[in-house]
């Protein structure tokens, strides 16, 4: 009986870390895109918590458009640049 729990668990932990990888869509950024954005840095601001990949860019940030991949924006944040979908504000992209 405890092998056939443990079964059906370690199952169920396999079966949501699957789901939760269907989630994550992985972004490539162009490299001449990134290029842009470090060759043209912006004002940084400061967001307070973890700014990371799928983070939502609060409205009263402004974003600069990066002219070669018009569906980017750019800002730099806590001195890093952040590359974000300006169709849902979302980061897509942070040097490290």
């Amino acid at each position: 009986m405890k092998k056939i729990i443990a079964i059906t668990a370690t199952l169920m932990m396999a079966s949501s870390s699957v789901a939760f990888a269907q989630d994550t869509v992985i972004v490539e950024v162009p490299q001449q895109t990134r290029d842009y954005v470090i060759a043209n840095p912006s004002d940084p601001v400061v967001i307070d918590g973890d700014v990371s990949q799928g983070f939502v860019v609060p409205e009263d940030v402004e974003l600069r458009p990066i002219p070669d991949s018009p569906q980017y924006g750019y800002v730099y944040v806590n001195g890093r640049p952040v590359i974000v979908s300006l169709e849902n504000r979302k980061v897509i992209y942070l040097s490290k």
